[in-house]
């Protein structure tokens, strides 16, 4: 992961910093297509769980692909040639059945083969495509699931199986019925169904009558497809607060991927291990970048799981690797278990790039990440469900020791080329100076315009000279060589004597105090780790108190589907503590 960037030259008192400008294509298909003509032929897609021969009545044959890795393990492998032309077939049989171009494709689906098929095919046909975790078609989560059907207002759907459209054909009565509307919802199924009014995938393939001359000019469309067109809905985590949608325009995805071309390339990219489901931010961005540098996207199809990611490097032999803080510890816990039982080394030699992301990343993770994976270069990577290529990483020639960090807490980076950020000082309302704590500002092309709905409108404000901000609700710092620091989300803060804390338990005077969940103490005691505290950051940052997991009747930390830790959950946790 050689960057490509030097350090802006900016201004060295204030916290604002221009990464300037960032030259870039203007579509997302022109992206993608880079891959496809440079490896017509290569793998573009590796599903583990899927077997060779699925959907080969829709997909062509390809002989000129050899791969050891998936013939070995008989699973799905497509190459760009397939992948193209099949897509180009769907696009077909979606115009024959009525969709326009410029629709809106919502998919509740796992990850696999079809999703890596309607994806090229939403960038092919111009779709905005809406992602959602198919769990939201359980009956407990209907109210969700409606709330965004009438906010996305989808002209196609995708669900898995008939279960799936039993499920959504209650919801859908619901919104403007297919009688009034002037394109019916086109409904399908991943597998054949006998429900009236869906079509399979496959049948969809097989309607299509797109003739080589119109082929051209969809694509030629896709290659000037409007910029401020809307390219995908995603909604956020809602790991401390309600999901946002979050509509991506088509210039926001193309600058994040031109301006992330550092990160996934064409050596780490061969193999990019996507876990992550298609409705998290970071899937469709990593498939599109990895697809961009002419890799193959490997899915595993189950969310993460050590034991898989583990098998997809070792089986598959997996480049590119994304993990949170809390898959760190997971994946070196089954390395570890492995070895034990066979008594040989676990070879993860093949991953050369380990990104690190999704919440607190500290030097201990680094230098875990460092141990696991001996080969790689290890780079924290910052992004959004909001948007991403705000940020490079400029250290990936430093080993551990000689980053920068801020006590124990690692950089994100530094300001990309196409981003201006700043840390603002709300109470003196202006810049923060260098190495003050602030909220973090953000002007960067591929941020979203704001969320669906109108929601959390003052998130987006303009400043005296016109230019549109983003504030993230993160407490950042920016050092005195530009480096930046995120220290948490100041929902998540208070300020305790003009200084900001983490925020856990009450205080009778000064309303809240600091207070420290830890996995374990490591054999220190509470009045050494307070102490640790004091003497790295200074004693406006005292502890109020240190607790362990196992003190508050926890096993480990509460993370999400994508092992981001739940805060509310341990707030939650600690609340009961003090009550009990």
């Amino acid at each position: 992961m050689m960057s490509q960037y030097t350090l802006p030259p900016s201004l060295r008192k204030n916290a604002e910093i221009d990464g300037g400008r960032l030259a870039n294509e203007s579509s997302v298909f022109e992206h993608i297509e880079q891959g496809y003509r440079r490896n017509p032929h290569s793998l573009a897609v590796i599903s583990t769980h899927q077997p060779a021969g699925h959907l080969a009545s829709v997909v062509p044959r390809d002989d000129k692909v050899d791969d050891q890795h998936v013939t070995r393990y008989s699973c799905l492998g497509w190459t760009y040639s397939q992948l193209h032309r099949t897509s180009l077939q769907l696009l077909g049989g979606m115009l024959a059945n009525g969709t326009q171009p410029n629709s809106t494709i919502l998919m509740l689906i796992p990850n696999g083969g079809e999703y890596a098929l309607l994806l090229w095919t939403s960038v092919l046909l111009r779709l905005t495509y809406a992602c959602v975790d198919p769990s939201l078609l359980e009956p407990s989560k209907n109210q969700e699931l409606q709330a965004i059907l009438d906010l996305v207002n989808p002209s196609l759907v995708v669900v898995r199986d008939s279960a799936g459209a039993l499920a959504l054909d209650a919801l859908l009565a619901k919104t403007t019925p297919n009688n009034q509307r002037q394109h019916p919802v086109l409904q399908i199924t991943l597998e054949e169904t006998a429900r009236p009014g869906w079509i399979s995938l496959c049948t969809l393939a097989a309607c299509s009558g797109l003739s080589p001359e119109q082929a051209d000019g969809h694509l030629a469309a896709a290659r000037a497809d409007s910029p401020a067109r809307t390219h995908s809905i995603l909604f956020t985590s809602g790991t401390s607060s309600n999901p946002k949608g979050c509509p991506l325009r088509v210039s926001g995805m193309s600058h994040a991927l031109q301006s992330q071309s550092w990160l996934v390339n064409a050596e780490n990219g061969a193999r990019a291990l996507q876990q992550g489901h298609n409705s998290r931010g970071i899937a469709p961005a990593q498939t599109l970048q990895t697809w961009r540098a002419g890799g193959a996207v490997v899915m595993t199809g189950g969310g993460f799981d050590a034991s898989d990611l583990v098998d997809a490097v070792v089986d598959y032999r997996a480049t590119f690797i994304v993990l949170t803080p809390a898959m760190v510890r997971a994946v070196g816990q089954e390395i570890e278990s492995r070895e034990r039982q066979t008594q040989e080394r676990v070879d993860v030699d093949s991953v050369t790039s380990v990104q690190v992301g999704g919440d607190a990343v500290t030097k201990d993770v680094l230098d875990r990440c460092g141990r696991l994976f001996v080969r790689a270069k290890v780079c924290v990577n910052h992004g959004m469900t909001e948007g991403m290529g705000a940020f490079y990483w400029p250290f990936s020639e430093m080993t551990v020791p000689d980053i920068p960090f801020y006590g124990e807490m690692a950089p994100i980076g530094a300001v990309a080329p196409g981003t201006v950020v700043r840390i603002w000082d709300s109470e003196g309302e202006s810049v923060a100076g260098r190495g003050e704590l602030g909220e973090l500002h953000m002007s960067c092309g591929g941020t979203i315009p704001g969320y669906l709905g109108g929601v959390a409108e003052d998130s987006f404000y303009h400043d005296s000279k016109g230019i549109r901000w983003f504030n993230t609700g993160d407490v950042a710092m920016i050092d005195g060589d530009g480096v930046v620091f995120i220290l948490g989300r100041k929902k998540d803060m208070i300020r305790k004597s003009g200084t900001v804390c983490v925020v856990s338990i009450a205080h009778p005077e000064l309303g809240h105090e600091p207070f420290a969940v830890l996995a374990s103490l490591n054999g220190k005691t509470e009045a050494q780790i307070k102490q640790h505290v004091i003497r790295s950051f200074g004693q406006k940052y005292a502890l109020g108190g240190v607790s362990t997991l196992e003190q508050l009747g926890l096993r480990e930390f509460p993370v999400n589907a994508t092992h981001k830790l739940i805060k509310t959950d341990v707030q939650s946790a600690v609340a009961k503590y003090f009550t009990r």
